[in-house]
């Protein structure tokens, strides 16, 4: 699979997806009285420089986030922090959509450039 400006715009919404499903039960809501919380886990983004912006949104619609800034080389190095740990979500992704083609013959390449709203 070749990482291309299409393909880091599915990794971004594959990360968007797999951030989205936080929960934290020890959490409370006092206002409404509620025990436990989903929340979006934040991806850290590197800009060209290697300096690092903390995103909330999906990549490819979030508001600090400039379309030129999905591309092969931040999608690849997008992580997730806590603690001391990094989780290169991106890279994961990267992994787990090239497991995907070898497994089941797949070419995501090919398969975005037929899509209908591409």
């Amino acid at each position: 699979m070749k990482l291309t400006k299409e393909i880091s715009k599915v990794v971004a919404d594959l990360e968007y997806l797999i951030g989205s499903e936080c929960y934290n039960p020890n959490s409370y809501d006092g206002w409404n009285d509620i025990e436990g919380r989903d929340f979006r886990y934040p991806v850290n983004l590197p800009d060209a420089n290697g300096k690092y912006k903390k995103v909330r949104q999906n990549l490819n619609k979030a508001y600090n986030v400039e379309p030129e800034e999905v591309n092969p080389d931040s999608v690849a190095y997008m992580k997730y922090r806590f603690g001391s740990n990094e989780l290169f979500i991106g890279q994961g992704i990267i992994n787990a959509l090239k497991y995907l083609e070898d497994r089941y013959g797949l070419d995501f390449n090919e398969l975005e450039s037929t899509r209908a709203d591409s």
